[in-house]
């Protein structure tokens, strides 16, 4: 007797049904898409924000289709397949959380605790996909498309971790470190900073672009598509 489908199972074969009988559906590609994932992310984070258990499920529902979309397409494409988006995070996870994980992808006995050494051996296993070279990526592999702000923040963070010299030149000030103790002061400080920059006429999104231009060479990545009909 065959098992019954899951929901999982019967996803899939809409989202394949909608590509093969809906015109709009049918005509989306990769390229078209880039939109509709950077919106719908934001989205997940605003019901995070909100709190709101249900419109998460929703909106979490709404990325999975985005994934769904572009591995049917490369499907297509005969580029991958789902499963295979599966098992290629299936494996990353295994090996780069060693201190979970042996080598044959068993739990191990001695499971770290320790978040330092959580990170150590994170890197450590990034490093070694690379059989020891750095990798070339711009941006220390982060899309320049984040919000400034973000990128400043993973930026500062990576340069930290490789000790790279970069990172050094943004030292904090006693007088920022006074000021700055805690979330709240944190927010009120970033307030202040961008009610100065609209008294400046500055854009302050722009600015720290610039700035982080100048001390770690990004460049904007293209991440948005011409606009089309939203449908969702």
């Amino acid at each position: 007797m065959p098992s019954e489908r899951t929901s999982m199972d019967h996803l899939i074969q809409t989202v394949r049904t909608l590509r093969e009988k809906c015109a709009w559906t049918a005509a989306l590609t990769h390229e078209s898409l880039r939109t509709y994932l950077i919106e719908e992310s934001y989205e997940v984070l605003d019901a995070i924000g909100a709190g709101d258990a249900p419109a998460l499920k929703e909106e979490l529902g709404d990325v999975f289709f985005q994934i769904l979309l572009h591995s049917l397409i490369a499907e297509e494409q005969e580029s991958f397949t789902l499963e295979e988006v599966a098992a290629t995070l299936d494996a990353k996870l295994l090996r780069r959380n060693r201190h979970v994980f042996d080598a044959q992808g068993n739990v191990r006995q001695d499971v770290v605790s320790d978040v330092d050494e959580i990170i150590r051996v994170w890197d450590a296993a990034k490093q070694a996909e690379r059989g020891g070279a750095p990798r070339v990526r711009r941006n220390a592999g982060l899309p320049a498309g984040l919000p400034s702000l973000t990128l400043a923040q993973k930026l500062l963070d990576r340069h930290t971790r490789a000790d790279s010299p970069a990172a050094g030149e943004h030292r904090i000030s006693p007088e920022v470190r006074g000021r700055v103790v805690d979330e709240r002061s944190l927010a009120a400080e970033l307030m202040a900073l961008t009610a100065r920059a609209e008294q400046l006429g500055l854009d302050a999104e722009s600015v720290l672009r610039d700035q982080l231009q100048r001390s770690y060479g990004v460049k904007a990545d293209e991440t948005s598509s011409p606009e089309s009909g939203s449908k969702r």
